[in-house]
């Protein structure tokens, strides 16, 4: 095999290797956000709903009784006065099965809406790790332009002193090169600063500061069907949450039962003068909603409003994430266009340089044009990386509102920049 060959492909076996770790560490980052504890902590709260819910359904306690009754105060016994007794005694409270069952079917739902919750929270947490790296590589790639154009500086500030020492007055350039190596040491101290914010920020997301390049956010497409957005699924969970109210004062109308069953058992008296048998008496138990008009129906009013007003604020919570979602998308889409502007741009500015560059060389110009130049192309390229940060941001957060939205976005190396 020949030997370029040979390098070639183990040069794309080590690409295609690191590509692949990267990506399964993605994999691995996302798994931790949706074990976040944000995530965890709602997820615990609907498993905690979910087992009211079962509970509502069963029967309160029993209660269990013994005592005596009517026994003389002045001489006690049992055998010296009929009525007196041994009493055991069992009540059995059963409280309305629909009732019940209502209770228990608005909890469920409850429980479904907090799943519902824990699903947006880890989507919003992806959208922030998302953000996050997309800020991350944008600062690094800013870092070290800036690190580049302080040495073109030094190289500028030679060439001037070059040129005066030659005759020309160029003293003025000398001040103006101060004040854009101040502002570029400016902005390099505010970039380190705020790489230790994100890096801390990571470690509250995932524990750990990731390695690896920016995973690409492809733009996930959306019909304009609000019911794929989390925060309009999460406002209709509030309807069905609220009807299941209604449900609830509805069968607030039907009978509570209850039964009570007590045993008396008796002695027949000194020579058998109360001859007899034990007793025995079970009694039923059914309520009545005598009083319905000042507590049953005000209840089933309050909670048919209390439905009125979740349809209500579904309608505008529909209207404001078709907004927002607008909004959004204008601003992913004209992030992109943006990143396609500077890319031109740069392209125009790299064949600028080799402009200048051949000026120099052939001695019809001087260097500190073509320094300039290559200044002014690390400041588009320092815009450039800002912006494709913003345009991964937006991505991100514009898939994060979708349901399902996430599997858009496809871990890819990045593509670098060339430099000169």
């Amino acid at each position: 095999m020949p030997i370029k060959q040979f390098l070639s492909i183990a040069t794309a076996l080590v690409i295609l290797t690191s590509h692949s770790a990267f990506a399964a560490s993605f994999e691995e980052y996302v798994q931790r956000l949706s074990d976040h504890p944000q995530v965890m902590s709602i997820l615990a709260q609907s498993e905690a709903t979910r087992a009211q819910a079962q509970g509502e359904l069963g029967l309160p306690d029993p209660t269990f009784s013994i005592g005596v009754d009517n026994v003389p105060i002045s001489d006690p016994a049992f055998d010296r006065f009929l009525p007196t007794s041994k009493v055991i005694g069992f009540n059995q409270k059963i409280p309305n099965p629909a009732l019940l069952r209502a209770k228990s079917d608005k909890l469920e739902q409850l429980s479904e809406k907090q799943k519902l919750m824990a699903d947006y929270t880890a989507a919003r947490l992806r959208f922030m790790l998302v953000t996050k790296l997309a800020e991350y590589e944008a600062v690094k790639t800013q870092t070290g332009l800036i690190k580049k154009q302080l040495g073109y500086y030094h190289e500028l500030e030679d060439t001037f002193k070059g040129q005066i020492e030659s005759g020309r007055a160029v003293y003025q350039r000398f001040s103006e090169v101060d004040v854009e190596r101040a502002e570029a040491e400016r902005k390099l101290n505010d970039l380190d600063a705020k790489l230790i914010s994100i890096e801390a920020e990571f470690v509250r997301l995932i524990d750990e500061v990731p390695e690896g390049d920016m995973p690409e956010i492809a733009e996930a497409d959306w019909d304009k069907n609000t019911n794929t957005l989390y925060p309009v699924l999460i406002a209709g969970e509030d309807i069905d949450i609220a009807k299941k109210g209604v449900g609830i004062a509805n069968a607030a109308f039907l009978p509570n039962f209850g039964i009570n069953a007590i045993y008396k058992q008796r002695e027949d008296g000194q020579n058998g003068s109360f001859a007899g048998d034990d007793w025995f008496s079970v009694q039923a138990q059914i309520t009545v909603p005598l009083w319905a008009s000042k507590n049953q129906k005000p209840k089933l009013k309050a909670a048919k409003e209390r439905q009125r007003s979740a349809k209500f604020t579904y309608d505008d919570t529909r209207r404001r994430w078709i907004q927002n979602m607008t909004a959004l998308q204008s601003t992913r889409d004209a992030a992109a266009k943006n990143v396609r502007v500077l890319q031109d741009k740069d392209h125009a500015m790299k064949s600028k340089i080799k402009a200048a560059q051949r000026n120099y060389e052939a001695g019809t110009s001087e260097l500190d044009g073509v320094l300039l130049a290559r200044i002014d192309r690390l400041n588009i390229q320092a815009q450039l990386a800002q912006v494709k940060a913003t345009h991964a941001s937006k991505a991100a957060e514009f898939n994060s509102n979708i349901r399902g939205g996430f599997v858009a976005d496809i871990p890819a190396p990045a593509q670098k920049e060339t430099q000169e």
